[in-house]
């Protein structure tokens, strides 16, 4: 049976979509194209065969990936999928680090390349029609802090090249990014308070392991250090979490 309005009623007009937070949205997109640019010089060297040139390009590209990670998608495992994905396909960045520091030999991995580059263009257009709305921004922030926990901090992601500080360096930072983001329309002054203090203790900490323009070979940083680097990580990653619903 049809429902009859009263006359002058009508349907609640829904709540107006949150706003897309805009200069937030063309940074991330200038980084899409930044590691577009970056992963070709890596993938130019690999096709090259030149091992030295290949080494030297493959932090900064992988870096600028970090940064991009949590929007990615399915094209993840192909970039960045590691041999205990369980997929048997093994390609992307950790496959031509395989062949650089433990094979020492860019033999075989034309093909890698390739797929690369086509993957760093479909990454750009996957970034290109993403949402940036303060709730999306506040779930990017989370995924960093989440993979820093689960493949980083343990010295699981960059098993050979062993730039992991360098990697977690990156997901802190555009964690910290996405935060500053949103940090005008948090609602709640006693979580950006414990956020501002909790990102500065991560940052000192890591910042101790600081070299040049890099960072210390992961693993010569002891057990300990890695545990209490993975507690000061523990406690921004709690805050972190809460940002979805206070924005």
């Amino acid at each position: 049976m049809a429902v009859a309005f009263a006359a002058g009623c009508s349907t609640p007009a829904p709540p107006p979509a949150a706003p897309v937070i805009e200069p937030y949205r063309a940074a991330v997109l200038a980084e899409a194209d930044a590691f577009h640019s970056a992963t070709r010089t890596l993938t130019d060297a690999v096709r090259a065969g030149d091992v030295a040139a290949a080494k030297a390009a493959y932090q900064p590209a992988h870096r600028l990936y970090v940064a991009l990670e949590p929007l990615a998608e399915d094209i993840d495992v192909r970039i960045d999928g590691r041999t205990d994905t369980g997929d048997a396909r093994f390609t992307g960045f950790h496959r031509i680090e395989k062949a650089l520091w433990a094979d020492g030999s860019l033999a075989g991995m034309v093909g890698y390349a390739n797929a690369m580059d086509l993957d760093a263009l479909a990454l750009r257009q996957v970034v290109g029609r993403a949402s940036f709305r303060p709730g999306d921004v506040a779930t990017m922030a989370n995924d960093w802090l989440t993979a820093c926990m689960v493949t980083m901090v343990t010295g699981n992601e960059q098993r050979w090249a062993r730039t992991d500080l360098d990697d977690l360096a990156s997901a802190v930072g555009s964690a910290h990014a996405a935060y500053t983001a949103l940090r005008p329309g948090v609602r709640d002054p006693g979580l950006t308070a414990t956020l501002d203090a909790r990102f500065a203790a991560v940052t000192t900490v890591l910042d101790t392991y600081r070299r040049g323009a890099g960072f210390v070979d992961y693993a010569t940083v002891t057990a300990a250090q890695r545990r209490r680097l993975a507690t000061e990580l523990d406690a921004l990653a709690e805050p972190v979490s809460q940002l979805a619903a206070a924005v």
